[in-house]
């Protein structure tokens, strides 16, 4: 494997990593102990940096597959694993840019009014990781 293959495997590792761990552990446990209103400001507190998160890796990836096969020599992508990422990182731009400064401006009751749009988007970018991240190592 080369060193920009790595750098492709290992950012979609870390961001879907970062998005299992989010949603199965990080943010049932902030629910659990804190209750819905408590967590519900918690995780407002971390929704900004966690869809950058992911558009920062959204961005390496998109990047090195656009350039990589005349700069570095890597083969293009199959098409499930660009069509993954590309909605995974539409996903984190659509939240960060819309959804999160909707969710401010809504105040306190931003949390409830938002929760099912913030659940889907972070659905479409973890089911176009997990297949772009199968489908590059089969």
């Amino acid at each position: 494997m080369s060193l920009v293959s790595l750098v492709v495997h290992a950012a979609l590792g870390i961001w879907l990593g970062s998005i299992v761990f989010f949603s199965f552990v990080a943010a049932p446990a902030l629910f659990d102990e804190l209750g819905e209103e408590r967590a519900g400001d918690a995780v407002n507190v971390v929704f900004p940096r966690y869809y950058s998160f992911g558009i920062w890796m959204g961005t390496v990836v998109l990047v090195v597959w656009a350039l990589g096969p005349t700069v570095a020599n890597v083969a293009e992508p199959p098409l499930i694993a660009d069509v993954g990422v590309v909605a995974a990182f539409l996903a984190n731009l659509y939240a960060r840019y819309q959804l999160i400064p909707k969710m401010e401006a809504a105040g306190a009751d931003a949390f409830a009014r938002y929760h099912k749009q913030s659940v889907g988007l972070n659905l479409v970018a973890l089911v176009g990781l997990a297949a772009a991240f199968a489908v590059l190592h089969l």
